[in-house]
């Protein structure tokens, strides 16, 4: 049953930080009913909201939003265009804030924002804000505005084990040792396995073009068998031959033994470069039984675009094999984009280890006999941080790292650096 039921001045009221900001508001009629409008007043300062009245909801239940709307001459629409929801106690009293963000584009061109969130503990009632900002002569018109409760609360967990294993300089010694820790990470039936980078072929002492295999392979075949025994995940990384090119490529083998997919490093030092090997395009991402998974390899790591990129095509966990050690490159990228990450390194047991999305690091590989290390993990968990951006409440950074980002601004500055560039290379040129 739709919680919101109308859209008339009793259940919606305008709210602007200051008068001198409003911009228009006015309901209207659409072909499918009423709708809610906000418009620009030539103001760049302009900023306001309707804002639903409260709504009696239940504390710990999961409750589903929707709202659809249109655009009108905004220059940039992640910018300023939200909807959020903000829950309250009995007394009123703000508890937590949570963007709407959830983003697909409709066939007559408007766009729908959807999300499923979980009620705070105390939650009484909730507000559902419709937000239009920062757009001088820009228009936005809201319908379709659904709240709907759904069952309690479940728990979404997933066993990960990050492995540690010290290579040699042989292939068949090294083969050994990985199939060796994954028959031990099997012990706790994880979901997925994960190893370090390259560790097959790269501390063998031959040419690059002697040392790489194709995906499928005998390698990737012989991980396949381990994977349908144990009904786990494996990632791992390798050195790929496909024609005349050689990548350094993740490959993920399903629980079933075949294939899920593979990312090729896209991000390479110098000295992979020098040794003949091809940056990837396109990003690691890989829908799985238990969820969406990102994948980084080693020094893609260095750079945050990669995992914000992960982080924004739905990732819920990242992964990144590699063969060093870089904490707080790893710990940040947990805590820029509020997700778990799943490190496997070759730089000491403590380098493969299990960060969750505060940055905090939930545990590491004891030792080197040990191997590994497993952890149940829970990607329907949310972390919420007070006074992160929302007031005297509290927000979670991963929806909040992603709406908040000032995409105008980069673009812009993008397009400046572009322009200056080409203007120097041309008067040289000239």
């Amino acid at each position: 049953m739709n919680l919101i039921n109308t859209f008339n001045d009793e259940d919606w009221h305008a709210w602007t930080p200051r008068d001198e900001l409003s911009p228009d508001f006015h309901i209207i009629d659409l072909e499918i009913g009423k709708g809610l409008q906000i418009k620009g007043t030539g103001h760049s300062g302009n900023y306001g909201s309707w804002h639903s009245k409260l709504i009696q909801v239940d504390a710990k239940r999961k409750y589903e939003w929707t709202a659809e709307y249109e655009i009108k001459d905004v220059a940039n629409e992640q910018v300023s265009i939200y909807a959020i929801v903000s829950w309250f106690d009995e007394k009123e009293k703000l508890l937590q804030r949570d963007y709407i963000d959830h983003l697909e584009l409709l066939n007559d061109g408007w766009r729908r924002l959807t999300r499923t969130v979980d009620s705070p503990e105390q939650a009484a009632t909730v507000q559902l804000e419709l937000s239009f900002r920062w757009s001088a002569d820009g228009r936005v018109t809201w319908r379709n505005m659904t709240l709907e409760e759904g069952s309690k609360l479940g728990e979404r967990i997933v066993r990960v084990a990050t492995t540690y294993i010290k290579p040699t300089e042989d292939f068949a010694a090294n083969l050994g040792l990985m199939l060796g820790v994954i028959d031990k990470s099997s012990s706790s039936k994880p979901d997925i396995i994960c190893l370090t980078e390259t560790f097959y072929e790269a501390s063998v002492q031959l040419p690059m073009v002697e040392k790489c295999q194709s995906v499928p392979g005998p390698l990737t075949n012989e991980l396949a068998k381990k994977a349908a025994a144990y009904n786990s995940y494996i990632l791992f990384t390798m050195y790929e031959r496909d024609g005349e090119h050689i990548y350094n490529t993740a490959v993920l083998i399903g629980r079933d033994g075949g294939i899920a997919g593979k990312y090729r490093k896209i991000h390479l030092p110098l000295y992979e470069a020098e040794s003949g090997v091809m940056p990837g395009t396109g990003h690691g991402i890989f829908d799985t039984d238990f969820g969406r998974i990102g994948v980084l390899i080693c020094y893609d790591q260095e750079f945050p675009e990669s995992a914000r990129i992960l982080s924004l095509s739905g990732a819920e966990v990242i992964f990144i094999p590699t063969i060093g050690d870089e904490p707080l490159q790893s710990k940040a990228r947990a805590r820029d984009n509020g997700l778990h990450v799943v490190v496997s390194g070759c730089d000491g047991p403590a380098s493969s280890r299990i960060i969750d999305p505060m940055g905090d690091i939930i545990g590491h590989v004891a030792d080197e006999a040990a191997g590994v290390f497993t952890a149940d993990i829970r990607l329907d968990e949310r972390r919420y941080t007070y006074w992160l951006s929302v007031g005297d409440g509290n927000g979670e950074s991963r929806s909040l790292f992603k709406k908040e980002r000032r995409t105008d601004e980069y673009d812009a500055l993008l397009s400046t650096k572009l322009a200056t560039s080409s203007s120097y290379i041309l008067g040289n040129i000239l």
